[in-house]
C-alpha cells in the first residue's frame, strides 16, 4: 500500500510538466508566427490573405446560384472576393448598399476572368455614396486618348450591363494623373471627356435613362498612389449610388 500511495504521489507531483509543455508549444508557435509575418513577402502575404478569405466566407457557397445554375446578380450570395488587393481608401456604407457590393462581386466573379478582374479591376469597394468600381483609364482608352482600346469594349460591355442590372443610378468620375492632359488644354478637360465618353457608350449599348447618369470630372485632385504606382491614378471610378441618393 505505501508503495502504490508513493508511486501515485509521484504521478501527481508531473502533471505540471504536461501543462508546461503546451505552453512552451503555444509560445514557440506565438514567436514562429510573429518571425513570419516580420517577412516582408508579398506573395506569401496575399496568400495568406486569400485563404483567410475562403475560409471566412458562409458554408456551403459553391460558386452557384439556385437550382445549380451560375450565380447571377440577384442571388443573395457572396463567396470570395474577386477583388485581390482592395484600396482601403473609403469609409463604411449602408446595409443596403454592401448587400449591393455582396451582388456585384458575384457578377464579376461569374463574368470576368482572373486576368480581366487583374487588368481591369483597379478597386471595388462600399462607401457613404454607394457602390464604387475603379477602373484603370490607361486599360480602357488608348494612350493618352478619348478613345476607347478596341480590346476594352467586352469588358466595358459586361460592365455596362452591370450597371443595368443593379438598377441604380450611376455617377461615373473621370480622374487623371498629375498634368496629364492628353489631347486637352487641361487634366479638367482631359478627365471630363473621357468620363462623358464611357457613359454615352453605357447610355447608348444599354438604353439607360438619361436621368440614371451622371459624370463629374475630378482631373488630378484626387491621387490614390505614389511613386511608381502614380500613374494608376488615371482611372474612372463608376459609382452605384445609394438608392436613396437625387441628383
Amino acid at each position: 500500500m505505501r508503495a502504490r500511495h508513493s508511486e501515485e504521489h509521484g504521478n501527481d507531483n508531473e502533471r505540471w510538466l504536461v501543462s508546461y509543455a503546451d505552453f512552451i508549444t503555444l509560445m514557440f508557435a506565438f514567436f514562429a508566427v510573429l518571425y513570419a509575418t516580420s517577412q516582408k513577402d508579398t506573395e506569401k502575404a496575399k496568400e495568406f490573405q486569400e485563404s483567410i478569405k475562403k475560409y471566412l466566407i458562409k458554408a456551403g457557397v459553391a460558386g452557384t446560384g439556385a437550382a445549380g445554375n451560375p450565380a447571377q446578380l440577384n442571388d443573395a450570395v457572396k463567396y470570395n472576393s474577386p477583388i485581390e488587393s482592395p484600396i482601403p481608401t473609403y469609409n463604411d456604407a449602408k446595409p443596403d448598399t454592401a448587400r449591393v457590393l455582396d451582388q456585384v462581386e458575384v457578377f464579376i466573379e461569374s463574368h470576368l476572368s482572373k486576368e480581366e478582374r487583374k487588368k481591369y479591376i483597379l478597386d471595388l469597394a462600399a462607401d457613404e455614396w454607394g457602390v464604387r468600381i475603379v477602373v484603370p483609364s490607361g486599360q480602357v482608352f488608348a494612350r493618352e486618348s478619348d478613345k476607347f482600346n478596341p480590346e476594352a469594349l467586352a469588358f466595358v460591355n459586361k460592365l455596362s450591363d452591370l450597371i443595368r442590372q443593379t438598377r441604380r443610378k450611376i455617377l461615373i468620375e473621370g480622374h487623371v494623373a498629375e498634368n496629364e492632359t492628353g489631347p486637352f488644354k487641361s487634366t479638367w478637360d482631359f478627365a471630363s471627356v473621357r468620363s462623358l465618353n464611357l457613359l454615352r457608350y453605357m447610355q447608348k449599348t444599354q438604353k439607360l435613362a438619361s436621368t440614371q447618369l451622371a459624370s463629374a470630372s475630378l482631373a488630378d485632385s484626387k491621387p490614390l498612389f505614389k511613386g511608381e504606382r502614380a500613374a494608376d491614378n488615371s482611372r474612372m471610378e463608376i459609382i452605384l449610388l445609394n438608392s436613396d441618393y437625387e441628383f
